[in-house]
């Protein structure tokens, strides 16, 4: 079962990824990715599938595929989500 600290970062992964969270949770989360090894594997593979699909183009997805897309991932991790 993951930490406290490992769900918060992978909850929050995409917001920090764009620079959508106030600085002070930017900065917890960056710090806890230095420390945590399989969060910051994730957040790399995140990061890189953030830029091929800036490569394909700017269209932006709607705000309820963004959220199903969300849904989807976080069903789907051996965690269960949780």
């Amino acid at each position: 079962m993951p930490k406290p600290e490992c769900e918060e970062a992978l909850d929050r992964l995409f917001e920090y990824i764009d620079h959508e969270l106030p600085e002070d949770e930017i900065h917890r989360i960056g710090e806890h990715l230095k420390e945590c090894p399989p969060c910051e594997a994730e957040h790399k593979i995140n990061e890189k599938i953030k830029r091929l699909v800036n490569k394909t183009g700017h269209d932006v997805a709607p705000e309820d595929l963004r959220a199903r897309i969300l849904t989807t991932i976080r069903a789907t991790r051996p965690d269960g989500g949780s």
